[in-house]
């Protein structure tokens, strides 16, 4: 009898599945075998849970299978502008600005931070959550702004890119330009996130070759010091510069991507304890490289002072600036093409889905791995089959989508002049105008519209009200000056 009960322990601790542990549970019991049998279903339960625990991954792998939209969407924030902005603040105040980046890391990271809680316990993009809450007409009234945004940013990495090929190899406009949006249309037309984060994620750690540039200037650590602590804040054109590093590190458009693209990715209303923390990982990894990005680009151009005191506006100055810090114009141009193309690239990446999602969501679909689990639609097999499939079932999107790029390459071909008016500065300090009601929305958001056990705590919710007025009140009240200034011109 204990032979025969032995067995069937055996069977079921080299299965392990439910309906045989089923089995042990149910197996007849003697009076003189009892206690054998219920050492037995402990023995199966005992090597069921190993079982499970064996089978479960690692946290890392977990983390590392996971990370992706907040390291791409920090990636892109230091995109063409940015790298712009953040070397006129060094060409012009030296390290009076360098604090600052320190400042706005933890900024940055509470502002995602929002938007992943949002995606991970409610499951909608800003536009959809938006539509949901206050109705059809406020989430038109977010989008519309929000795809214009997207439009002006992707018209700044277009330029950015054909300016770089210009500046480093002689190549037209027109060809570099024409290039770029083909590839962008191609990639959307794939249908698919996982190819789109990869190739962005790609592109986007190529921003660390200026991580190597920092002490090749040899920054002098007194005028570092003094300057950490100079605040010229009657300046007009220090104030303007102080909006658009704000408005070049929390971007509406990023902040709205972050959230929808959980949702692409199949992240959304996933409630397990690791979930969060695993997004939170990933936000903070990436609010620090991109800050360090930037940091290190207004460093690399303080130290070299060949623009001291001077506007930064194009990447012939920084080809210049970069060929005497590297010591030959050839190696200057080999970093900065892969570089800044590898930083506008992953932006544009990011602003044209962006801008093509927000109206999707305005119009109240649901991201596609959502329709294909409710069972609204099916896998298509073939890469053809795909694009077809893609261009019939999401019309709106393809639309928005080539629409933003056909805008963007039409301007920066057809008006060069006009575009370069738009990269740089100009560009984040009209990011900073906007990101007020984005920021505020995201912030009511997650204080109000989620389950209580998620959202804002009392505490860090008025922290973070307060954090983000500050940001936008300074947004707001820089405008006067950035007109001075812009008259003084």
């Amino acid at each position: 009898f204990a032979f025969r009960i032995f067995s069937r322990s055996h069977i079921q601790i080299q299965t392990c599945g439910p309906s045989e542990t089923a089995m042990a549970s149910t197996a007849p019991r003697h009076a003189n075998g009892e206690s054998l049998m219920a050492s037995m279903e402990q023995t199966v339960s005992e090597a069921c849970s190993r079982r499970d625990q064996r089978d479960q991954p690692s946290f890392l792998r977990r983390l590392i299978a996971t990370m992706g939209p907040g390291l791409m969407v920090c990636f892109a924030d230091t995109d063409g502008s940015c790298l712009i902005t953040a070397a006129d603040s060094g060409s012009e105040w030296r390290y009076k600005l360098l604090l600052l980046q320190a400042i706005l890391v933890p900024i940055l990271y509470w502002a995602q931070e929002l938007a992943v809680r949002l995606a991970l316990f409610r499951g909608k993009g800003l536009c959809a959550l938006i539509r949901e809450e206050a109705g059809v007409a406020w989430g038109w009234a977010v989008a519309t702004p929000l795809l214009l945004d997207c439009v002006l940013a992707l018209i700044s990495e277009v330029n950015v890119v054909g300016q770089t090929m210009n500046a480093c190899w002689g190549t037209p406009l027109v060809v570099t330009n024409s290039i770029f949006t083909v590839c962008l249309i191609l990639l959307a037309l794939t249908g698919s996130y996982e190819i789109a984060e990869k190739v962005g994620l790609a592109m986007g750690f190529l921003q660390v070759f200026f991580f190597g540039t920092v002490f090749m200037n040899h920054p002098s650590g007194s005028e570092v010091w003094t300057d950490l602590w100079s605040f010229p804040l009657n300046d007009a054109s220090y104030v303007k510069l102080i909006t658009a590093n704000i408005g070049a590190v929390i971007m509406p458009w990023m902040l709205a991507y972050q959230q929808s693209a959980l949702c692409e990715k199949g992240l959304a209303g996933e409630h397990g304890p690791d979930h969060l923390l695993i997004e939170r990982i990933d936000t903070a990894l990436g609010s620090l490289l991109t800050q360090a990005v930037m940091a290190a680009m207004l460093v690399t151009v303080a130290a070299s002072k060949m623009y001291a005191g001077k506007d930064i506006e194009d990447v012939n100055q920084l080809l210049e600036i970069f060929s005497a810090t590297m010591g030959g114009e050839l190696r200057a141009k080999i970093a900065l093409t892969f570089a800044i193309c590898g930083a506008c690239i992953v932006a544009a990446i990011v602003v044209s889905l962006c801008g093509a999602w927000a109206l999707e969501e305005a119009m109240g679909r649901v991201p596609a791995r959502e329709a294909r689990l409710l069972g609204d639609t099916e896998e298509p097999l073939g890469l053809t089959q795909k694009v077809k499939y893609n261009l019939a079932n999401r019309p709106v999107f393809y639309a928005a989508f080539v629409a933003t790029c056909m805008t963007a390459w039409l301007l920066t071909v057809a008006t060069p002049s006009f575009a370069v008016a738009l990269t740089g500065v100009w560009t984040q300090f009209i990011n900073g105008l906007l990101m007020p009601p984005v920021i505020f929305a995201l912030w009511y958001l997650a204080a109000y519209k989620l389950p209580a056990e998620h959202r804002l705590r009392p505490g860090m919710k008025w922290f973070q009200f307060g954090v983000f007025g500050a940001c936008s009140a300074f947004c707001l009240v820089s405008i006067p000056f950035a007109i001075q200034d812009s008259m003084a011109n």
